[in-house]
Formats: C-alpha cells, sequence, structure tokens
C-alpha cells in the first residue's frame, strides 16, 4: 500500500512538475510578443496575407480587425474583381460588395463565409502566440527537439471542437533564450504528412507588439508573409462602413 501511495505521490508531483514547466514556457512566449498588456491593449490590427510559391505571389489578402468589437474589414482582388467585405467576425453579418456594387443576398452571404474563413486562417498564421490560450485550445510541452544543433522546446497544440479544422494539430519550437517561435510543424486534419515553416526573427508592429512576419518552408520553396502588419492606434470608423 505504501509503495502504491508513494508511486501516485511520485506521478502528481511529475505532472504538477510538468504544468508548472508549461505554464512558464507560456509565459515567455507571450513575453516574446511584447506581454499580454500591450496584446490587449492593441485594438486596431492591420495586415496582408500574403502566399509566395517559387518568389511568384499565388495569393494577396488584405486585413483590418477591430479587436474590440469584432468589425473587419477584408479585400481581395481575384480576375481584376475587387471584393470588399465588411463584415463582424461574432455576428457574421455584413455586406459584400464587388467592383463597388452590393452582391445579392445569396452572393453576400457566401462571401462573408469565405470572409469569416480567411480570417480564421490568416489571423492564426499571424497571431498564433498570442492564441494559444485561446478557450478550447489543449496544450502539452512535450520532450525537447534538437534540429540543425540548436536546442528546442517544444508546445504540441490540439483542440477541442473549436475553429472550422478542429483536427489540425502543431507543434510550436520554441527558442528557450528568448521565447520566440522559431518554426512551427503542423498536421492538418485533411493531410496525412506535416509541414514544416520556419519563422522569421521577431519585429515590432507596435504598441510593443512584436510578431514574425514570415514563414518559410523550404522544402516546397513557398513563404507566407504579412507585408504591411501595424498595430493602428485608431481608425475612422467609416473604413468598416463605406466600400
Amino acid at each position: 500500500m505504501k509503495k502504491l501511495f508513494f508511486s501516485c505521490l511520485f506521478i502528481a508531483l511529475c505532472l504538477t512538475a510538468l504544468a508548472q514547466d508549461k505554464n512558464v514556457v507560456i509565459d515567455k512566449i507571450w513575453t516574446a510578443i511584447g506581454g499580454k498588456q500591450n496584446f490587449e491593449k492593441s485594438r486596431y490590427i492591420q495586415f496582408t496575407f500574403e502566399v509566395k510559391r517559387n518568389d511568384k505571389i499565388a495569393t494577396s489578402r488584405n486585413h483590418l480587425w477591430d479587436r474590440y468589437t469584432g468589425n473587419y474589414r477584408f479585400e481581395q482582388t481575384n480576375n481584376d474583381k475587387k471584393q470588399v467585405i465588411l463584415f463582424n467576425i461574432n455576428t457574421k453579418k455584413g455586406k459584400a460588395y464587388e467592383n463597388g456594387v452590393l452582391l445579392s443576398d445569396s452572393l453576400n452571404e457566401a462571401a462573408i463565409k469565405k470572409a469569416y474563413a480567411s480570417y480564421i486562417n490568416d489571423t492564426y498564421w499571424l497571431l498564433v502566440p498570442s492564441k494559444i490560450e485561446d478557450p478550447g485550445v489543449n496544450t502539452t510541452l512535450i520532450a525537447n527537439e534538437t534540429i540543425d544543433g540548436k536546442e528546442y522546446q517544444v508546445l504540441n497544440l490540439n483542440f477541442d471542437k473549436v475553429g472550422l479544422t478542429p483536427g489540425d494539430q502543431y507543434w510550436l519550437y520554441i527558442n528557450p533564450a528568448n521565447g520566440e517561435i522559431e518554426k512551427w510543424k503542423f498536421l492538418l486534419q485533411n493531410q496525412k504528412n506535416a509541414n514544416i515553416f520556419n519563422w522569421s526573427p521577431y519585429v515590432e508592429i507596435g504598441n510593443g507588439v512584436k510578431l514574425s512576419t514570415s514563414k518559410t518552408n523550404n522544402s516546397n520553396n513557398s513563404t507566407i508573409s504579412f507585408p504591411n502588419t501595424k498595430v493602428l492606434q485608431k481608425v475612422n470608423q467609416q473604413i468598416f462602413i463605406k466600400p
């Protein structure tokens, strides 16, 4: 009985130590991007989500997000058709325009649905360091891993039926010296093979917030970058109303 008691105690202590270690790592990740306080005070975030393959732009989407109200402005151009979708990420309601013309109800609903999916995907690529503690996100600190002679702390992320693709998994490779995520590996729910992207060094985007604004997959010569990324102090609210 004593052996069983001490075995259980040992396991409990190990689990407690692992949880404490994980919390230390998560705190370092927050510190690396400028801290929770600076991020929470950053109301407006502007960025372009740009995908390059073999140095050619394959996708380019412009975003402006009011994090306090959920108001959103999304812009993209396809086949000389400029779309502007003005909606709210909480209600998923709004208006969609193509070349300045308001779309019909059915097309409007479809355009907002696509814009919302782009918001989910594109902000995650940019802001994942700030989303580790979101509701429904499970985090596990796993064994350190050495890549190209450099040792990383590794944080695994999976999800409890949240987001559009809850079956996705991510592994964040964290520099133990400064808390910066320097690469990530992910296995999407509809894919069999994982992808690895190297992250560029963090840069300040305003209000003390720092993020990596370029991620590169060397195996297929693709890059996802975020030109024009800024924290804005204020915006004219008409930008969320008028195309």
